[in-house]
């Protein structure tokens, strides 16, 4: 019997600019990206198919989904989460969830701080070694709180937060859902159960 090859397709509608991966275990990918400002889910299962399109791939080739659970958007980190659970449950594959913060750290190969724009005065912030793993929990701070001698950061955050404090921006190695379908390929045991990660309580107004 003929076993069947690892394909990753991966979510990430966390971030300000939505984006798909899929991703195989020989090293090949296909990433589909678009800011998105209103007709996020539709336009979110055209990037799947273009992915799927570019590697003459169908849904029933995929092995597992992996998908962005936050912190971002609310209704982004929703909108993808829905979608990665529905397409497991009808393709019965399991959804895998990868934090933003790993994401955009994963391939930079240095002790980095993640500093995400939470769009407001404060910044979402995690910090890594130089292998990827968490030196600290995520959290949400200030740019005071943040401040430190030397500080290397990379993330959507970044360059706001460099204009309040010294610290040095680096960009990140590729797009965030590229990296979540490695993460999941390659790293498995670093993925989550597919639940959004909220450092803050929604804005409900009732």
């Amino acid at each position: 019997m003929i076993k069947k090859q690892k394909l990753c397709l991966a979510i990430d509608t966390a971030s300000d600019i939505s984006s798909v991966a899929l991703c195989d275990t020989e090293g090949h990918s296909a990433v589909s990206q678009m800011q998105v400002s209103r007709g996020q889910g539709e336009a979110l299962m055209a990037m799947i198919q273009a992915v799927l399109d570019k590697m003459k791939k169908t849904p029933k080739d995929l092995t597992h989904i992996a998908v962005a659970v936050g912190p971002g958007s609310f209704t982004g980190v929703r909108i993808g989460l829905a979608t990665a659970r529905g397409l497991g449950l009808a393709l019965h594959i399991p959804v895998l969830g990868v934090d933003n913060f790993s994401a955009t750290a994963y391939g930079l190969n240095k002790n980095i701080t993640i500093v995400l724009d939470s769009k407001r005065d404060d910044y979402f912030v995690q910090s890594f070694d130089a292998k990827g793993n968490p030196l600290d929990t995520p959290a949400l701070k200030t740019a005071s709180q943040i401040k430190k001698a030397s500080l290397t950061v990379c993330g959507s955050g970044a360059i706001k937060l460099a204009q309040d404090i010294k610290c040095k921006v680096i960009d990140p190695v590729q797009e965030t859902a590229l990296s979540i379908a490695q993460i999941a390929l390659n790293t498995p045991e670093k993925t989550t159960e597919p639940h959004p990660l909220y450092l803050r309580d929604a804005d409900v107004t009732i």
